[in-house]
């Protein structure tokens, strides 16, 4: 794949919370900023790096005079990533006192635990690529600081177009509503913009055999293969496509953020992935580098994803920052000054939300390379058409 730009870096969109050394020491009852999520099982692979993003936030809000003059401190509940249990730890969560709840990012396990916290009066951040993750889908007590799968599906049919690719192969990881919009977002997408599709092949995570799939591409004129699952299933569909010859340039899901699937994988060859943030010190946002260095001093190891500990950090910011507008923690003044953001700069970028609209608008994307010694950089894509209703 060229490694030519498809567009301009970026302008800088992203900003840490101000730390103020001077600020006078927190005091009062605490305000409480709970996570129920999936602290084990294989949502922990997300959620964890969330929470980690979430102190460094809480962390900053402290020495910087708490929020509203109080401290902060982090309740957590671990569903277990089992969906029969998300409701209790959900409820069990506002039992201790939270002011607010973040949730796994992914709707079919956060999507129960943001009805459950907003049925009791509770604001809901969560991070999931569905489009029912918002004020539509859940109510106008939830607010999602991602901007959608659909706009990741759209990245990838705009990038390949850009690059010259005419007939993508798509898999479609059908085990997560995540992916399937991911999957379906692309090929719409690549219709409007004139591709013709080589072949299409759903999969579901945790296949033993990624047979068909790889019959089906080696029979097909594709140039180039999209891949629309996550780990660790669809690391084994990737290392078994790579085993078997497939050396096709690959686009990989957004969830593949990050290098811990990659010992999976071996030699990944030319596989890229389009993400709003880069954890390899060459994002265009000097915030987010700052961030990721931080991240490693202080928990003694590199972040395995960049996207979800600045999604964790990102939610925490947008609730201080609303509270501070609102001048009060109560539910209705939080979600009046939440729906009045307008290209607020959170860690992951501008974000922007209406009464009506809690996706907020497509970030720019940075283009990683998995081809080489490590991952880096090649390419940005700066603006997305999004098949259907766009966000905010």
């Amino acid at each position: 794949m060229s490694t030519e730009a498809t567009g301009e870096k970026p302008a800088e969109s992203a900003s840490l919370i101000a730390v103020d050394d001077s600020a006078a020491k927190p005091s009062g009852d605490p305000i409480v900023i709970g996570q129920t999520a999936g602290l084990t099982g294989f949502m922990s692979v997300f959620d964890l790096p969330i929470q980690e993003g979430m102190k460094m936030a809480i962390d900053d809000l402290n020495a910087s005079g708490g929020i509203l003059g109080r401290p902060v401190e982090l309740v957590t509940t671990d569903n277990g990533t089992d969906v029969a249990k998300i409701q209790t730890a959900a409820e069990g969560l506002v039992e201790k006192g939270a002011d607010v709840a973040i949730v796994s990012c992914d709707y079919d396990i956060g999507g129960p635990a943001a009805r459950t916290a907003n049925a009791k009066g509770v604001i809901a951040f969560g991070c999931a690529g569905a489009d029912e993750f918002g004020a539509k889908g859940l109510g106008p007590l939830t607010y999602n600081i991602n901007h959608g799968t659909r706009a990741d599906g759209a990245s990838m049919a705009e990038y390949i177009k850009a690059k010259g690719y005419t007939k993508p192969f798509v898999i479609t990881d059908l085990a997560l509503q995540f992916t399937q919009t991911m999957g379906d977002a692309f090929v719409t997408r690549a219709e409007e913009l004139g591709l013709e599709l080589a072949g299409q092949e759903d999969y579901q995570n945790g296949d033993a055999s990624a047979a068909a799939q790889i019959a089906s591409i080696r029979q097909s004129q594709a140039d180039v293969v999209i891949v629309a699952s996550y780990p660790p299933g669809g690391a084994t569909l990737l290392r078994q496509m790579r085993t078997a010859g497939i050396e096709l340039p690959l686009i990989i899901g957004s969830a593949f953020d990050g290098v811990y699937w990659l010992d999976a994988i071996k030699d990944p060859g030319d596989m890229s992935i389009l993400v709003p943030a880069s954890l390899y010190g060459d994002d265009f946002s000097a915030a987010r580098n700052e961030f990721f260095d931080r991240f490693e001093q202080e928990t003694g190891e590199a972040p395995a994803s960049g996207m979800y500990p600045a999604f964790g950090y990102s939610m925490v910011q947008a609730f201080a920052l609303a509270a501070e507008e609102a001048g009060s923690i109560e539910t209705e003044a939080v979600q009046a000054a939440l729906d009045e953001f307008t290209d607020v700069g959170l860690l992951i970028g501008t974000t922007t939300y209406t009464p009506e609209c809690h996706i907020p608008t497509p970030r720019p994307y940075h283009v990683i390379s998995y081809d080489g010694d490590a991952p880096k950089v090649v390419d940005y894509l700066s603006s997305v058409t999004v098949p259907g209703e766009q966000p905010c």
